[in-house]
């Protein structure tokens, strides 16, 4: 019995010395086990400060446990403590239960190359080969529950190598209740501080065996600077900035991801955009898109809001194009480098989701009851044509409620201002089935027309002094028919000298304006269009050029007809003024064109009167030898011209036979093959007739420029008359007259 009591004794002192040497260095050799063979079994090498294992409770303590990158010294993963809790009692049931497990202030850093990231070799060796080794062998399900999971103050480290990326989660903490083999719900709740600024939380419930997934997401004032370098694959650019937050709900499944329903609000604000040459290009203050319901499954799309706050866009355009295209870029998918298109842009990642969706789904069935654009802004400036072209719109604000693409059209209400003075409104109709359908309403007033004289320099070398331009646009587009009707109102219109320019095309602009303008120097234009969208030659702004063109030509080659049309009277009553042979005084018929002149001189202050004089010299010549020939005859003598004296002369026929013997008397010979008219001539003498009909020009010039200026009031300098050359007289017989043009007062 002794014996017994001493081995007895003796065996349990060996299994109490073996649980206390158990139980003092089991956590020493696990930790040295671990460090030592940790290359081997993981292919990392893994190195702890403290581990401490305690096999009654179940509890174990890691403090400053670090995993290296494979093959290097960097470190992968690291956490200040890890703690976890084990139910050692069920452990004779085959049950794991871990009752909590806390990560505290863990680091992870994650780096991508391509489409390879620095764990794959872990992926490889215990969840790929697990994977393969399950599917071969069928076991009863293992028991498991980890309880309280907590990740505290977690900092998380993304590199990219191409592009160049470094996006740093701070503050990171991951809360997760339950994970069990009998439970296929999981519930994460998660909160982070972006680096580059920002916060943001998600909650996720996930169901394990369906995929099911809900995601709520909250996020406040993240820059999304972080963003840049993606973006480098498209543009180039100096600097991309913005906050974007917002609380999103969504609902899908994991084996279809593009199937999603979505509801909550986005918002976006400090957006801006700035190229290599430090030039803000776009801009957006704030933007705010309030979803109602987006369920790409169902086809549906109702928002209750979207707005922009003084959006801004920046356009240039150069000889060699536009200011986009500087900073345009080749994508990777272009460039033929797609080795990491699928995991390095997260703009190619979206816009393949993107697509993804239209591709499967019809996305036709949408509402936004509420659209605002407010305080927008455009710079345009036009370097292409000789002088900088700069124009600002301004104050742009865009409004449309219950847009429905179940509705007849979507209408769009605009206002803007332009370049600091015009002022610009309209509604703008699309029909929501056939974008191509549109009903424009629009109408711009006190636009300033010098505001554009880099165009008018270079098209027709004409600037504009003054002028104020009202528009109204009328169009319709229906089936690729084009029905446009606008109204050009241009109020005080001033042209200034013509420049020197080779691109200038030759139109007589000063004068088509003087003559476009009504009494009041206002020029109102109706410019029809018609046409259709589907013949490739046919461009509006072609065709409206066209017609303006038609108008100077036709202005400037027909002026008389747009006179008659303003001052009254026939396009005739403005061409010429008739005078009777050695006629010098103003008549009656005289005196209806002249004052239609005074008029013309009157409502036009910047035209030029020209009145040119022609004759046929020779018939003056041999009209004014019978007029004195008859003088003589009657016996009047040398009597001043009057309308008196020329009836009596008119009286007498040229070939009133006592007429002729008188002449013939006079000549001293019978002279039978010559005209009464040659033989008054020579019986005066063509060296003493030729400077009387010079004198008589000269005063018919004198009696009309007396009446248009002395008695009408004509200013002198608007009135030119003149004699035509000698050689540019009348060829046929016809009795004096003025020719008249006009012209732009210089």
């Amino acid at each position: 019995m002794k014996k017994g009591l001493r081995i007895f004794l003796f065996v349990t002192g060996i299994l109490v010395v073996l649980l206390v040497l158990t139980v003092l260095f089991i956590s020493p050799i696990t930790k040295y086990l671990i460090e030592k063979h940790s290359v081997e079994y993981t292919g990392r090498k893994i190195s702890m400060d403290q581990l401490s294992i305690n096999i009654f409770n179940g509890k174990l303590r890691s403090k400053g446990l670090k995993i290296n990158e494979a093959g290097s010294k960097s470190i992968f993963f690291a956490c200040e403590e890890l703690e976890l809790n084990l139910a050692v009692y069920k452990l004779w049931t085959a049950q794991y239960d871990i009752t909590s497990l806390r990560i505290s202030q863990p680091y992870i850093q994650v780096i991508q190359k391509g489409n390879h990231f620095n764990y794959d070799d872990l992926l490889k060796r215990f969840v790929y080969n697990d994977a393969a080794a399950k599917k071969d062998t069928a076991t009863a399900p293992v028991k498991y529950w980890v309880r309280d999971i907590r990740v505290e103050q977690a900092k998380m480290l993304y590199t990219n190598t191409k592009p160049l990326t470094r996006i740093e989660l701070k503050k990171v903490n991951i809360k997760v209740p339950q994970i069990a083999w009998n439970d296929p719900l999981y519930r994460v709740h998660a909160s982070f501080v972006l680096g580059s600024g920002g916060n943001g939380q998600a909650d996720l419930l996930l169901n394990a065996d369906t995929y099911d997934y809900v995601l709520t997401t909250k996020a406040d004032q993240v820059n999304i600077r972080f963003m840049y370098p993606y973006l480098k694959d498209y543009l180039k650019i100096k600097s991309l900035d913005g906050l974007i937050g917002g609380d999103i709900r969504l609902k899908g499944n994991l084996n279809q991801p593009t199937a999603i329903a979505a509801s909550g609000e986005i918002s976006a604000g400090k957006f801006a955009l700035v190229d290599n040459t430090n030039e803000l290009l776009t801009a957006i203050e704030e933007a705010t898109v309030k979803i109602d319901t987006l369920n790409t499954a169902r086809n549906m799309f109702n928002f209750s809001e979207v707005s922009l706050k003084r959006p801004f866009v920046r356009v240039s355009m150069y000889n060699k194009g536009f200011n986009y295209e500087r900073i345009m870029t080749t994508p990777l998918a272009v460039s033929g480098d797609t080795s990491s298109k699928t995991y390095s842009n997260i703009f190619l990642m979206m816009s393949s989701y993107i697509q993804d969706i239209v591709r499967e789904y019809d996305v036709n069935n949408y509402k936004i009851n509420r659209l605002r654009i407010t305080g927008g802004q455009c710079i345009f400036t036009d370097f292409t044509h000789g002088d900088k072209f700069r124009y600002v719109l301004d104050s742009l604000n865009m409004s449309s409620d219950r847009l429905n693409s179940n509705n007849p059209f979507l209408v769009f209400a605009v206002k803007a201002r332009l370049n600091t003075s015009g002022k610009m409104q309209g509604t703008l109709k699309v029909d929501p089935r056939h974008y191509k359908d549109i009903d424009i309403d629009a109408s711009v007033k006190d636009l300033l027309i010098t505001d554009f004289n880099p165009y008018s320099k270079y098209y027709v070398a004409t600037p504009f002094l003054k002028g104020t331009i009202t528009y109204v646009n009328r169009t319709t587009v229906m089936g690729g028919k084009l029905d446009s009707k606008n109204v050009l109102d241009v109020k005080q219109i001033r042209t200034g000298k013509k420049v020197k320019n080779a691109t200038a095309m030759n139109l007589p602009v000063p004068l088509a304006v003087s003559l476009l303008k009504d009494v009041k120097g206002n020029i109102h234009l109706d410019i029809p269009v018609k046409g259709s969208l589907d013949d490739p030659k046919f461009r509006w702004g072609r065709v409206v050029w066209q017609v303006v063109k038609n108008l100077i030509v036709k202005a400037a080659t027909a002026p008389f007809r747009l006179l008659a049309n303003l001052f009254g009277g026939k396009e005739e009553d403005f061409k010429e003024i008739q005078f009777e042979y050695v006629q010098t005084d103003i008549q009656a018929n005289q005196q209806t064109v002249l004052d239609r002149l005074a008029q013309v001189a009157a409502g036009k202050p910047d035209l030029k009167l020209e009145l040119i004089q022609v004759t046929n010299l020779q018939d003056e010549r041999e009209a004014l030898a019978v007029y004195e020939g008859k003088k003589k005859y009657l016996g009047i003598g040398d009597a001043a011209f009057s309308r008196e004296l020329k009836h009596r002369t008119d009286s007498v026929s040229n070939n009133d036979s006592l007429f002729v013997r008188y002449i013939n008397a006079r000549m001293g010979a019978s002279g039978s093959l010559q005209s009464t008219e040659e033989k008054c001539v020579q019986l005066i003498g063509k060296d003493k007739l030729d400077p009387i009909v010079q004198s008589l020009m000269l005063r018919r010039n004198e009696a009309v420029i007396n009446y248009l200026t002395q008695q009408k009031g004509v200013p002198v300098s608007n009135v030119v008359i003149s004699n035509t050359k000698e050689t540019n007289q009348l060829q046929k017989s016809a009795p004096p007259k003025y020719v008249i043009n006009v012209a732009v007062k210089e």
